[in-house]
């Protein structure tokens, strides 16, 4: 095999050392028990993010987030381990419920050069916009680029990949549209 000299993806030292400083603080944070718990880390996703009105006893513990100054979250539920990369911008309104596990990825990697490692191009920012009233269920996957639109219920470990309309229910991998909540009879669990 031949061997390569590797450049790796450098971000500016301000950006890595503010990382490194918020990944210290909140892993302090991120594991005290609910409901003691709840009320510091939302006192901290106010400092720290760009926008936060997440209620003081619905930020569950465990929860990961990467570029939090490019992450904003209006008044909503964010459940035990949630994701968020923040690289490329997420913003998420009012009302959302974030169920267990769900994920936000808003920036990937590069990988379209096959003479150039992968690992030497780069990162892709792709923001992820949310609306209002949106239900994401259990270990849901939401990439980046997306627009996912006021009212939509995103089915337990969907994974999307392109915009979700309002009212819209949507399920699998990648996520396809199953209904409309305007069209339910009755209250089928998701």
């Amino acid at each position: 095999m031949k061997t390569r000299k590797i450049k790796f993806t450098q971000h500016p030292f301000k950006d890595q050392l503010f990382e490194g400083l918020f990944q210290f603080a909140w892993g302090c944070i991120k594991y005290i028990p609910t409901p003691l718990g709840d009320p510091i880390r939302s006192l901290a996703l106010r400092v720290i993010l760009k926008k936060s009105q997440v209620p003081a006893l619905w930020v569950r513990c465990g929860i990961d987030i990467w570029w939090p100054r490019r992450i904003e979250i209006g008044v909503s539920c964010i459940n035990e381990n949630v994701f968020f990369n923040g690289f490329g911008g997420v913003k998420i309104g009012d009302y959302c419920l974030l169920g267990r596990g769900t994920s936000f990825f808003s920036g990937g990697h590069i990988f379209s050069d096959s003479n150039v490692p992968m690992i030497s191009q780069g990162l892709l920012a792709k923001p992820i916009l949310v609306g209002d009233d949106v239900y994401f269920g259990l270990n849901c996957v939401i990439l980046g680029g997306v627009t996912i639109a006021s009212g939509a219920v995103i089915a337990a470990g969907s994974v999307v990949v392109s915009d979700v309309p309002s009212n819209a229910i949507v399920a699998g991998s990648p996520a396809k549209i199953l209904r409309y909540r305007n069209d339910l009879k009755d209250d089928i669990p998701y």
